[in-house]
């Protein structure tokens, strides 16, 4: 079955707050789980959601937010990341980031800019600073004790020039 990555629709949101919510223990109950991703929804086009779409059901998704402002040298943040737990451990995760990226990096290139920096926060659980260095190059620069489920790192990845 094929896999596409693309620009998340609002018909998408029910499945995306759905693969939320089994993902993260912050987005519970559901209802809070609609409400954070209406919220950033609406919040488009600084922040943008993709997803992984297999024969029009959605399995994963990623969120995207440009930050500072829409500078001619764009900040990007991959804020979050989630797959369906029955389809994890597949590679598509990787994909999601890698091809979301690349259409990102396009809309921001469409405008006249470029992307400078790719910030990520996470946990070091489940090898999720690997997870970034191998899907975007990234590097640890910051560590913030006890913030959400325990440690968060930052990390930056900085794309070469195009």
């Amino acid at each position: 079955m094929t896999i596409h990555i693309r620009l998340a629709r609002e018909d998408d949101l029910p499945e995306i707050a759905r693969i939320g919510a089994a993902s993260f223990s912050g987005l519970r109950p559901r209802e809070a789980a609609d409400l954070w991703v209406r919220s950033s929804w609406a919040a488009a086009p600084r922040m943008r959601y993709w997803v992984a779409d297999q024969e029009g059901h959605v399995v994963a998704y990623i969120l995207w937010t440009e930050k500072g402002g829409f500078r001619s040298d764009a900040v990007v943040e991959l804020e979050q990341i989630a797959v369906d737990p029955q389809r994890r451990s597949q590679g598509i995760g990787g994909r999601l980031v890698r091809e979301s990226y690349e259409g990102v990096r396009g809309e921001i290139a469409r405008s006249g800019r470029r992307v400078k920096a790719i910030e990520v926060t996470t946990g070091s659980e489940q090898g999720a600073i690997e997870f970034y260095r191998r899907t975007l190059g990234a590097t640890v620069v910051a560590k913030i004790p006890d913030l959400f489920r325990g440690d968060e790192y930052i990390l930056i990845a900085r794309p070469s020039p195009e």
